[in-house]
């Protein structure tokens, strides 16, 4: 899990939705603006995903990922996709990779 200060807070996430630049790739949708400090967050929907421990699951994994990615600036909010059911640990982690390049945010 990511530290407190380094996940979206209810404010910043609506700022987000409400605009903001998106990215996508079959796996997620992303919402991202340019900010000083990282702050990422990730979304699981209950129309996807029905049961709460999956997408419990799914955001756990999200994190983990991101957690271990050297991210310096930037705040966003990663949205799964239906074909996220089906998504390994590695392709959810090359598609995580792919949308911070893609935002200029890793390198």
């Amino acid at each position: 899990m990511l530290p407190k200060k380094k996940r979206v807070t209810k404010e910043i996430f609506q700022n987000l939705m409400d605009g903001g630049k998106t990215f996508s790739t079959p796996l997620f949708l992303f919402r991202f603006d340019k900010s000083d400090l990282p702050k990422y967050a990730f979304v699981a929907p209950k129309g996807i995903f029905k049961s709460a421990v999956k997408r419990n699951k799914y955001r756990r994994i999200g994190y983990n990922i991101i957690r271990f990615i050297s991210v310096r600036v930037g705040m966003g909010v990663f949205i799964y996709k239906k074909q996220a059911l089906m998504a390994t640990t590695e392709e959810i982690k090359e598609n995580i990779l792919f949308i911070l390049k893609k935002a200029d945010i890793y390198r």
